[in-house]
This record gives structure tokens, C-alpha cells and sequence, in this order.
């Protein structure tokens, strides 16, 4: 309907008076609008984002290539679909780690909020369960590797278990309530009491008491 709607508009573009009434619609690239933001750790968001009118679905361990707008210029990044592929509510999500060095990943774990609107692209990837699903199946993964076998596991039916080790998947995360701590990986020594920590990476300094 839309794409009619342009062709009576010609040579003008009725996207901007489309977009007035709705930021979703257009007729020239798919957009999201953002709907809720979950924290998943100290340092990594789920962002749950409704796509436009093209949205043509995903399947497990595929990803999406995301825009947002950061000081005047559109910046893209890949991100593996983390949301289940059929949605009641019809959103999709990405949960991204922050890189304290980048650019995109800060901005989506700290600055993005609600209702903010983002590009998508159309959803690629191969690497997807096989069909039909062998009876047995081994995945070996590094680092946010695990984020595409997570869905695809889930998506089998599957109970994993599974940790990183290094500090990324956020399944050993507790609060610490009183001591300091050091960071393995660069030896600093801190004392974030109420906060999140990440105990496969981190090591007492003294007594501690972290909350499970």
C-alpha cells in the first residue's frame, strides 16, 4: 500500500509526510522503533525493537545489521537476533556487550532510550540449525560466538549449560555487598559494593560477600 501511496506522489517523496504521521512507515528502508531496554549484567543491554511494515522474520542464530544515529551520522553494526523468532508481542531483540573503545555498542548499552527510532537491515546469516535437526550436534564457539547457539539451542528445545569463563556471557554474575576485588584480566583492584560483578573474572582481595 505503501509503495502505491509513493507512485501518486511522483517525482516528490510522501516519506517525509508518512513519517509525520508515523516514524515506521516508509517506503525507502526498514526502521525500528525501540520499546523497551533490559540490562543483562553491568555491562550488556537487550534492546527490544518493533520493526517497520517489511519485517520479514528471522530464524535462530541469524542476525540483523542495525543503524542509530549518533552525532549526525547513521553508524551500523551486526548483532545476532536474540528474541524468539515468532514474538507474541512482535518485537525483535539484540542484546549487544559494551566496548568501552567503540562507537555503536556504548551508545546502545548507555545512551539509547525508549521510543528512539533505528535502521535494520534485512535479516542475514547461515548458520541456522540444519533441517531436519540431527539427533546429536556439537558447537564450539569463542567469546559473543555463544550469542547464535544460545538462540539455535533454545530453538531445539535444548536445556544448555554453558559459561564463557571470560566475562561475557554474564551467567556468573552476583552483587558484591562488602570487600574488594581484583580484576583478572588487568590486575586493577576496586571495591564496587552494590554492584554486579562477574565472579569468573574477578578474585577476592581479602573477605569478601557476594550475593548469588
Amino acid at each position: 500500500m505503501l509503495r502505491a501511496v509513493r507512485s501518486l506522489f511522483n517525482p516528490l517523496r510522501p516519506d517525509d509526510y508518512l513519517s509525520m504521521i508515523n516514524p515506521l512507515w516508509t517506503t525507502r528502508e526498514l526502521r525500528g522503533k525501540v520499546e523497551r531496554i533490559v540490562p543483562e549484567g553491568s555491562e550488556a543491554v537487550s534492546v527490544y525493537i518493533r520493526p517497520g511494515f517489511e519485517w520479514a522474520g528471522h530464524t535462530p542464530g541469524q542476525y540483523v545489521r542495525l543503524g542509530v544515529l549518533i552525532d549526525g551520522r547513521y553508524h551500523w553494526r551486526a548483532y545476532s537476533l536474540t528474541s524468539d523468532p515468532d514474538p507474541k508481542d512482535g518485537l525483535v531483540s539484540v542484546s549487544p556487550k559494551l566496548v568501552p573503545s567503540g562507537t555503536v555498542s556504548p551508545y546502545l548499552v548507555g545512551t539509547i532510550r525508549t521510543g528512539d527510532i533505528v535502521r535494520l537491515s534485512e535479516v542475514e546469516g547461515e548458520f541456522t540449525l540444519p533441517s531436519p535437526v540431527p539427533d546429536k550436534m556439537v558447537f564450539i564457539s569463542a567469546g559473543s560466538g555463544i550469542t547464535p547457539i544460545i538462540s539455535m539451542g533454545e530453538e531445539a528445545g535444548l536445556d544448555l549449560t554453558f559459561g564463557c569463563r571470560i566475562g561475557i556471557c554474564h551467567t556468573c554474575v552476583g552483587t558484591l555487598k562488602k570487600g574488594r576485588l581484583r580484576d583478572l584480566r588487568n590486575g586493577d583492584v576496586s571495591e564496587p559494593t552494590g554492584q554486579a560483578v562477574r565472579i569468573c573474572v574477578n578474585t577476592a582481595e581479602g573477605d569478601i560477600e557476594i550475593e548469588l
